[in-house]
């Protein structure tokens, strides 16, 4: 699994948790490369499709992050 899956709450490791996660998320002090990448990883162990709209609104811009 990924590198940061250790930081993810228990408690949004369900994709039903997807908003609580996101707001967990957008709070964090951390650059917003590492956002996408946690969000990334929680996609995966949760097993949901990357969303551009979230890396959107994760970064301000996915287009700053994509590829």
């Amino acid at each position: 699994m990924g590198e940061f899956v250790g930081l993810i709450p228990e408690a949004f490791l369900r994709k039903e948790k997807k908003e609580d996660f996101l707001l967990w998320l957008l709070g964090l002090p951390v650059d917003i490369w590492t956002k996408k990448f946690i969000y990334m990883d929680w996609c995966k162990l949760v097993g949901v499709a990357i969303d551009r709209d979230d890396v959107d609104l994760i970064t301000g811009n996915a287009a700053l992050t994509w590829g």
